[in-house]
C-alpha cells in the first residue's frame, strides 16, 4: 500500500474532516485502538505511519497509510503512537441502563479528565453503567476516553436530561457536602443510582430535588471538599463493599 504524502489527497482530506463529525470519536495509540478491535467495534476509518505496521505487525481493518506529518495533523496527543482510529460513539439507550442495579449519574461535569476517571473507578469496582446529563463532557471525547484507560468503550453509557431521571427504577443518592447521612452501605442496597455533581457547584438542583438521599464523606481535615473523581472513588470503593474482605 503506498503512504500518502500529500495534504491534498482526497483520502487525506477525508479523514482530516471526520475530526469535525460529531457522530465519530478518535482513538489513538496501540492499546485503545486494540482495546476496541477486542471489543467488537468496527472502525469507520484507521491510519497508521510508514513504520507502524513494521513495529508491531499488520493491522487487519482497512487503513491509510500517512506520512508522519500528515499523521500528526490528524493526531491529538503530543507524541503519536503511529496508529488511529475514527469510531461510531456508542451511546446506549436508556433503556438499556435501567436493567443494571447498580448505576453511576454524571451531572454537570465540565473536565473530561474527571469524566474518564470516575468511569474508569466505576469499572475497576463493579459499577456497569452511566448516565451523563446535559453539561457533562462527552466521555467518548479523546482525553475523557484516555483518562477512563478504554472503560469509556466497555461500560453501557447513556445521555440523558435531567428531568428523564424520574423515570428511574432505581434509588437516586447523590453527593453533597451537607449530606443527609454520612455513608451508610445500607442506603446503596438495591438498585441504586450514585449522582456526582460538577466539579465546583455540586449536585443540580433538579438532581438533587428528585434524589431519595444525599450523603456526604466524613472527613477530618480542614479541606472543604475534595476533587470529584476522587470522591466518586472513595464512594463507589465503599458500596463495592471490596475492602470488608481484603484478602479475597
Amino acid at each position: 500500500m503506498n503512504t500518502i504524502t500529500s495534504s491534498s489527497n482526497p483520502a487525506f482530506k477525508a479523514l482530516l474532516a471526520m475530526k469535525k463529525d460529531r457522530s465519530v470519536m478518535l482513538l489513538e495509540g496501540r492499546r485503545l485502538v486494540q482495546d476496541a478491535f477486542d471489543r467488537g467495534m468496527t472502525p469507520k476509518a484507521a491510519a497508521v505511519t510508514p513504520g507502524y505496521e513494521d513495529a508491531h505487525g499488520p493491522v487487519d481493518v482497512p487503513h491509510l497509510i500517512l506520512e508522519d506529518r500528515l499523521f500528526a495533523r490528524i493526531a491529538e496527543t503530543k507524541t503519536p503512537q503511529g496508529i488511529l482510529a475514527f469510531f461510531p460513539l456508542p451511546w446506549a439507550p436508556f433503556e438499556k441502563i435501567i436493567e443494571h442495579e447498580k448505576i453511576i449519574i454524571l451531572n454537570g461535569l465540565q473536565d473530561p479528565g474527571n469524566v474518564g476517571t470516575i468511569i474508569r473507578t466505576a469499572e475497576a469496582f463493579g459499577f456497569t453503567a452511566v448516565l451523563v446529563t446535559e453539561g457533562t463532557a462527552s466521555p467518548f471525547s479523546a482525553k475523557a476516553v484516555r483518562a477512563s484507560m478504554g472503560s469509556s468503550l466497555g461500560l453501557d453509557i447513556a445521555r440523558i436530561r435531567e428531568e428523564d431521571a424520574k423515570r428511574l427504577p432505581h434509588r437516586i443518592i447523590s453527593l453533597a457536602p451537607h449530606g443527609s447521612l454520612n455513608l451508610d452501605r445500607k442506603a446503596f442496597s438495591g438498585r441504586t443510582a450514585i449522582c456526582f455533581g460538577q466539579e465546583g457547584a455540586g449536585v443540580s438542583e433538579t438532581m438533587l430535588s428528585l434524589s431519595h438521599e444525599t450523603v456526604s464523606i466524613p472527613m477530618e481535615g480542614k479541606v472543604e471538599s475534595l476533587n470529584v473523581s476522587i470522591a466518586a472513588g472513595i464512594v463507589m470503593a465503599y458500596v463495592s463493599g471490596v475492602f470488608d474482605n481484603p484478602h479475597k
